[in-house]
C-alpha cells in the first residue's frame, strides 16, 4: 500500500509534511475556527477591536458610569456621617431608628415615654441641625 503525501500551504507554495504535523496544524486550525464560532455565537470581540489607534485604555471607557458623580456621593456620604457623629446620643438615636430601622414615630414615643408628635418636632429639629452642620452654617 503507497503512504499518502501529506501537504500544506505556505504563502501559496505546497510544502511536502509529515503525517504527525499534518495532523497538528489541522487540529489547531479546526480549534481555532470552533473558537471563533463561539466568539460570534456570544458576541465576544476580542481586544484587537478596542486597539485602532494605538490607545486601548482609552477606547474602552465606560460612559454609562460617571465616577464624578460616585466620588461626589462618597463625599457627601462622609460629610453626613461626621454631621452624625456631632450629634447627641439622643438625637442620634432618634434619627437611626426613624431612618436606618424605620421605626414609627409612634413606637420611638412609646420607648421614649413621650408622644409621637413630640418624636416628630424632635426629629424636625434634628434634620434642621443636620442641614445646617452640612451646610457649614454651625
Amino acid at each position: 500500500m503507497d503512504k499518502k503525501d501529506y501537504y500544506l500551504y505556505v504563502k501559496g507554495k505546497a510544502v511536502k509534511v509529515d503525517e504527525e504535523i499534518y495532523r497538528a496544524y489541522w487540529r489547531i486550525t479546526e480549534h481555532e475556527k470552533y473558537l471563533q464560532r463561539k466568539d460570534w455565537k456570544y458576541n465576544v470581540l476580542p481586544f484587537s477591536v478596542f486597539d485602532y489607534d494605538g490607545h486601548f485604555i482609552d477606547n474602552i471607557v465606560d460612559e454609562s458610569i460617571d465616577i464624578e458623580k460616585i466620588v461626589e456621593v462618597k463625599m457627601q456620604i462622609e460629610e453626613l456621617n461626621k454631621a452624625l457623629n456631632s450629634l447627641t446620643e439622643e438625637e442620634r438615636d432618634i434619627i437611626t431608628a426613624i431612618f436606618f430601622r424605620e421605626e414609627s414615630l409612634r413606637s420611638i414615643g412609646e420607648r421614649k415615654n413621650r408622644s409621637y408628635q413630640v418624636i416628630g418636632k424632635r426629629r424636625d429639629k434634628i434634620l434642621e441641625k443636620l442641614r445646617k452642620l452640612l451646610e457649614g452654617k454651625i
